[in-house]
């Protein structure tokens, strides 16, 4: 148990240095090839006990194809930690389902969707979710979505969101696959 979370404050250390390195002027992050997949497993395990603390249940939906993608690791946790974390706290503590999903695309890219069956979108401003500022949380800072698509969108992918058919919102984003 002391392992994991020692292994988990360094994890937490990476992000936060990882979302501070957005901000400075002129840094990249190192980018490698990074399986989708095992990032994804990763964190639904990392964030399991929030998702029981909020009676949520968590499944998963990942292709058997080969998911990979040239990403930063940190930074593309960051962004599966900011969605499942959204998600989880759309349902406001009643039992739903988070379910976070991979596929590959034709055009040679990953597709990542993160569903819950949450409040949904904003029916007003739901254009204005991935604003820096804009929230619709008593708590929320209006960061974290305009974070996860800076991210996305500077490792080459593009995000965006969906109402869902029943309750509940879906965010999308693609990775393009990497050699």
């Amino acid at each position: 148990a002391a392992l994991e979370m020692v292994k988990d404050a360094r994890r937490a250390a990476d992000i936060i240095e990882h979302v501070r390195s957005l901000f400075r002027k002129g840094s990249s992050s190192p980018q490698e090839i990074v399986d989708v997949n095992e990032v994804i497993r990763e964190m639904v395990v990392m964030l399991q006990k929030e998702a029981d603390r909020h009676s949520t249940r968590v499944s998963t939906d990942l292709t058997d194809e080969p998911t990979r993608a040239m990403a930063d690791p940190v930074q593309l946790q960051q962004v599966l930690m900011n969605l499942m974390l959204n998600g989880i706290e759309a349902m406001h503590d009643t039992t739903g389902e988070l379910c976070i999903k991979s596929q590959l695309e034709k055009h040679g890219q990953v597709l990542i969707s993160v569903s819950d069956t949450g409040v949904g979108l904003p029916t007003e401003n739901a254009d204005q979710i991935f604003d820096a500022f804009f929230t619709t949380k008593a708590q929320g800072t209006g960061l974290g979505l305009a974070i996860t698509r800076s991210i996305v969108e500077s490792h080459g992918g593009r995000i965006w969101a969906t109402a869902n058919s029943g309750p509940g919102a879906t965010f999308h984003f693609t990775l393009p696959i990497g050699m």
